[in-house]
Parts: structure tokens; C-alpha cells; sequence
């Protein structure tokens, strides 16, 4: 699994196969899938061993200063290896090693938010579309012909129409390769810190809110 995820960090997951591993091992491909199966089987491992530290128990800690705990570790796991994003936050693959103990963790934090039983499962779905939803999309796959993509995004916001669009022009230079969809680098070369932090305080009151 760990030089799985080695090559994965250097080569990109695109580029990643049980044949490529083997050669990287020193031996036949056949051996790798005796001892793992198939790629997916693989992966879900992979996707596993990424997260491994992430859940930490709670022992006492009040759930609003686990659960931020909790974000702030998943976003670190995927920034040191952001060729794996993909694996956590696009592909049910990683669905064959759930974190039990994070699974567990969270639904006892959610009930001590006081989040009622018949609309639990509800709130640990959006809790954990919210862990997995940003990070993943702060560390999306940068395109194969970069330098040309990267002229283009920049060429196409150049000069926007202000009568159609006054915000946009007046945030625009604050926004620019800063903001979802107006940027051209991920999140390796422009970390988002500022609006993670905004986006952990926007669960957490969403959580203590939606009953109030």
C-alpha cells in the first residue's frame, strides 16, 4: 500500500496500475493481485492508509472543537497527498475500507450537537459531503496542457462586462486565482486556508442552528 500510494504521489493516479506497482516492487504483476486483488480493491487500501490519522477519539472534547479538529486534519492528510483527492471524494471504490471509528465518532458528536435521531443520518450525510466536498475540490486535477489552459482562464477573465456582471468586476481582483471556478492553480500552489476556515464555521453553525 505504501509504495501504491508512492507512485500514486509522484505519478498522479491517472497514470497508476497493479502492472506499473509490480514493476516499482521488483515483481510479476500476478503477485500483487495474489496478495490484493483487483485496482479498485487497491485503491479503497490506498484511500485507507491516506486517512489512517484522521480520526483521533474525542475523550471529553466538546464536538464543536473535535469536529473543526476533525476537518483540519482530513484537508492536511489530502494535501500531502493531493494526487489522491480523487480517490476519497469522487470514487465509491473507497467505500470497501470505511473508517468505522470516524463513522462512530461523528454520530456521537452530531447527537451531542443535539441533533435529533429521526434527522441524524441526514446531518451525518452533509457533515461528511462537507469534509470530503471542499478539499477535493481545492486540490482538482490541474489539465495535461497546463501552461495553454492557464492562458486561456486568464485571457477569459480579463475584461468582464461590467454592466452584466458589477460584483464580479468589483471583486474580481480580489477573487482572481483565489475563488472557485475564477482560479488556475489547485489548491497545492494556492492553498485556500482563509475561506477553509470560513467554510468549517458555516458547518459548525449550521449544525448548532437548524433546530433554533
Amino acid at each position: 500500500m505504501e509504495a501504491a500510494l508512492a507512485d500514486i504521489d509522484e505519478n498522479g493516479l491517472r497514470e497508476f496500475s497493479l502492472r506499473r506497482l509490480a514493476r516499482r516492487l521488483g515483481v510479476n504483476v500476478n503477485v500483487v493481485a495474489w496478495h490484493v486483488g483487483n485496482r479498485d480493491t487497491l485503491l479503497a487500501e490506498v484511500g485507507a492508509l491516506v486517512l489512517r490519522d484522521v480520526t483521533h477519539p474525542r475523550e471529553g472534547q466538546d464536538w464543536r472543537d473535535w469536529l473543526r479538529a476533525l476537518f483540519h486534519r482530513f484537508r492536511a492528510a489530502l494535501h500531502r497527498h493531493p494526487h489522491a483527492a480523487p480517490l476519497i471524494g469522487a470514487d465509491i471504490v473507497s467505500n470497501l475500507r470505511p473508517d468505522l471509528a470516524m463513522v462512530e465518532a461523528l454520530l456521537a458528536a452530531l447527537e451531542d450537537a443535539g441533533v435529533p435521531q429521526e434527522r441524524l443520518i441526514e446531518t451525518f450525510n452533509a457533515v461528511q459531503a462537507a469534509l470530503v466536498g471542499f478539499v477535493t475540490q481545492e486540490l482538482a486535477r490541474m489539465p495535461e496542457d497546463r501552461s495553454a489552459w492557464q492562458e486561456n482562464m486568464r485571457a477569459g477573465l480579463a475584461a468582464p462586462n461590467p454592466v452584466a456582471y458589477p460584483r464580479l468586476v468589483r471583486e474580481l481582483p480580489r477573487m482572481l486565482n483565489r475563488a472557485f471556478i475564477l482560479r488556475w492553480q489547485n489548491g497545492v500552489e494556492m492553498p485556500m486556508d482563509r475561506s477553509f476556515e470560513v467554510y468549517v464555521d458555516c458547518v459548525i453553525a449550521g449544525i448548532q442552528g437548524r433546530d433554533r
